[in-house]
C-alpha cells in the first residue's frame, strides 16, 4: 500500500483504488479485480477501522467484482451505475470465470462468492461526513455513463476513477464522449492536491491536458476517416491506438484489450452524428 497522507492511501493493481480514514471509520472507493489483492486490501483497511462506505465509481467489472470480499461498509454508487451493473458481470458464473483469468490460483478465494449490488444511490451529487472529513460523490459521465468522482474535501484529493488514465490511453467502450470533457473540466476545477485515477499512480491537475488531448487525438482520427466516407466497422478495423508508441498498453487486459478498443472506437465514430449538447429540447 501506498500513501498520499497519513488518512489516504491507495493501491495501484487493477484498478487503482483508494481509502480516507476518518475518526468514525474508512471510506474506500473501488475494490480490486483480484480475489487476492481484494482480500489484502479488505485486511489493509481494517487495520486502519471500520469500512464505513464503499463507493463503486463504475459499474466495470474491475471496479465492481471485490464488493463482496470487502464485506461491511454501505456501498454507494450513481443510479446510473446501479442500472447497468449487471451489463459488466452479469452473472456469478460470469464473474468466478473473469477473476479465474485475472488471478489463475484464486479458486480456493471464490468459494461462496456473490455479486454484491450498492445499497444506496445518488443522481446528481451527494454529500457524505464522516469524522471531521468531507466527501462529495460527483455523477460525473465519462468513462462510462454512470462515472462518479470522489472528492475528499479535507484531504485535499480527489477519486477520479477511469475519467483519467495517465500515462494512458482513454477507453470509450461504455462513454459518454461528449460529457466527458465537462466531466474534465469539473475535475480541472476543484482545490486538491492529488488526483487518484482508476488506473496509475496518483497525478497532478497538469495531467488533465494530456488526458484531454489523448482523448481529442482518438476521436480526431474516427472522425477523419469518418469523413472519408468510411463505414462504422471499416474505422473501427482500422484504427489502432492502444499499440502508440508513448502510451502504456494494459497487458493485464491480453486480447480482450483490443475488443475494448474497437467497441470504443464504434462509440466514437456514432457520437460524431450527434450535437455535443445533446438532442435539441
Amino acid at each position: 500500500m501506498d500513501s498520499l497522507t497519513d488518512q489516504v492511501f491507495y493501491m495501484n493493481r487493477y484498478p487503482t483504488v483508494g481509502m480516507v480514514i476518518t475518526s468514525e471509520g474508512v471510506v474506500a472507493i473501488d475494490g480490486p479485480m483480484k480475489p487476492s489483492d481484494a482480500i489484502e486490501w479488505r485486511d489493509f483497511i481494517a487495520s486502519k477501522g471500520p469500512l464505513r462506505y464503499h463507493i463503486n465509481t463504475e459499474h466495470h467489472q474491475d471496479h465492481i467484482a471485490s464488493n463482496w470480499y470487502l464485506g461491511g461498509g454501505t456501498i454507494i454508487s450513481s443510479e446510473v451505475t446501479y442500472s447497468d451493473f449487471l451489463t459488466s458481470l452479469p452473472s456469478v458464473e460470469v464473474a468466478k470465470e473473469r477473476m479465474l483469468f485475472y488471478d489463475p490460483e484464486c479458486g480456493p478465494l471464490l468459494d461462496g462468492y456473490e455479486i454484491r449490488w450498492p445499497d444506496i444511490t445518488f443522481r446528481s451529487r451527494m454529500t457524505l461526513r464522516l469524522g471531521g472529513q468531507t466527501f462529495h460523490l460527483i455523477f460525473s459521465p465519462g468513462h462510462t455513463r454512470g462515472q462518479t468522482v470522489v472528492h475528499a474535501v479535507e484531504a485535499r484529493v480527489v477519486f477520479t476513477a477511469d475519467n483519467i488514465t495517465p500515462g494512458n490511453y482513454p477507453f470509450f467502450h461504455s462513454a459518454a464522449v461528449w460529457e466527458w470533457f465537462e466531466s474534465l473540466a469539473l475535475l480541472e476545477s476543484l482545490d486538491v492536491d492529488w488526483y487518484v485515477p482508476g488506473h496509475g499512480g496518483p497525478c497532478r491537475k497538469d495531467e488533465i491536458p494530456r488526458q484531454r488531448q489523448r482523448m481529442f487525438d482518438v476521436i480526431g482520427e474516427v472522425k477523419k476517416l469518418k469523413d472519408l466516407g468510411l463505414g462504422r466497422e471499416e474505422v473501427q478495423e482500422r484504427v489502432n491506438y492502444i499499440d502508440r508508441p508513448g502510451l502504456e498498453h494494459p497487458r493485464v487486459l491480453g486480447d480482450r484489450a483490443y475488443l475494448l478498443q474497437k467497441n470504443g472506437v464504434g462509440i466514437v465514430y456514432d457520437a460524431l452524428g450527434e450535437h455535443p449538447s445533446g438532442q435539441a429540447g
